[in-house]
């Protein structure tokens, strides 16, 4: 290898070597050592000839043999400097590529709006105890990324997050979840985050990539929830339907937004819900009542982080929040509990 490289670089210096001898004897050869002015028109003429055009036709014999050896000399010296800058190019993006960082139960949050920069600060918040990585694609430039500049949690990557090959370089079957933006600078947002969806689903399929993407995407158009669902999404949120709720609720019943904000905020002082999934609480729960459970959470919880049985999700996905007698009757082996806590909760002794 090194051999190699010793002949190539010997072929350039040699190459350089030459073209360097014929411009001193073209101008040896039409008089450009005695007068400046015609030294300045030969040198032009030679930059012209370097490049493949055909100049001035020099004066003299001599000098005509040597613009012709730098006119076949032009092509091969502007080929290899053309060459070594894209090597170098090249090589530059392969050593980016090659340190790109691996990611494993990290958050995918594909394309940019006004409400990212919030959805990461939460994401931040929520996984204060055990940080993961935030990587952010985007195919557009992100200013507000100097926000987060330091943050060696958050990692924004310019690239078309609808391609398998940006995905799959971004660990995608390995992420926790991957949130699907409405990408307002496009027309169709959903039908962008469809094809992303599909794109994340076709990973799934491909062989050592058995795990299941959680994906969440943002809705835009209610009429457009069948397509996110057949195309792979697993939740969908649409501001616009949760909103309308919220209004009329806060119409009917003062401060109800309040309520709604502090458990949708992760601060040390205000109430989130969390998931406490089967084989993080004690066995001899199966079968209690939810009155029961209830009172084993609350006994379960401190001073400063009191705990509050608010729900069950049940093996089919199916939400139960303080569910009737007739919809929940005992906890079964598969069911996760939703509880409200002042800090993140992820077992029960």
């Amino acid at each position: 290898m090194v051999r190699s490289w010793l002949k190539r670089e010997s072929l350039w210096l040699i190459g350089l070597g030459v073209v360097g001898l014929a411009v001193i004897m073209l101008l040896w050869s039409e008089g450009g050592f005695s007068d400046a002015a015609t030294a300045w028109e030969i040198l032009a003429n030679v930059l012209v000839t370097l490049v493949g055009e055909y100049p001035d036709q020099p004066k003299t014999i001599l000098g005509q043999v040597f613009q012709l050896i730098l006119l076949l000399l032009g092509t091969f010296v502007f080929g290899a400097i053309v060459g070594k800058f894209s090597s170098f190019f090249v090589t530059q993006a392969l050593l980016q590529e090659r340190n790109m960082q691996v990611f494993r139960d990290h958050i995918i949050v594909c394309n940019w709006n006004e409400k990212a920069p919030a959805v990461i600060h939460q994401l931040l918040q929520g996984n204060q105890k055990h940080p993961r990585d935030i990587v952010v694609i985007s195919a557009s430039e992100i200013a507000q990324k100097v926000d987060f500049d330091g943050h060696k949690y958050v990692h924004f990557v310019q690239a078309d997050p609808t391609h398998h090959a940006t995905l799959e370089k971004l660990c995608a079957p390995q992420a926790k979840a991957v949130i699907l933006l409405a990408d307002e600078e496009t027309q169709g947002p959903d039908e962008k985050n469809a094809l992303i969806a599909l794109a994340i689903k076709h990973l799934e399929q491909n062989p050592g990539n058995q795990r299941n993407i959680h994906v969440v995407a943002e809705l835009v158009q209610l009429d457009r929830y069948r397509h996110l669902k057949e195309a792979g999404v697993d939740e969908m949120v649409s501001a616009r339907e949760y909103s309308s709720g919220i209004i009329a609720q806060s119409a009917l019943f003062k401060n109800m937004s309040v309520v709604y904000q502090q458990l949708l905020t992760y601060t040390n002082d205000t109430n989130e819900f969390y998931f406490i999934e089967p084989g993080n609480y004690p066995v001899g729960w199966q079968g209690l009542s939810f009155a029961e459970l209830a009172q084993a959470v609350t006994r379960c919880g401190q001073p400063e982080q009191p705990l509050i049985l608010v729900g069950i999700r049940r093996g089919n996905g199916d939400i139960l929040l303080n569910p009737k007698r007739s919809q929940f009757q005992r906890l079964a082996p598969d069911d996760t509990l939703i509880l409200m806590a002042f800090q993140s909760v992820e077992r029960l002794e």
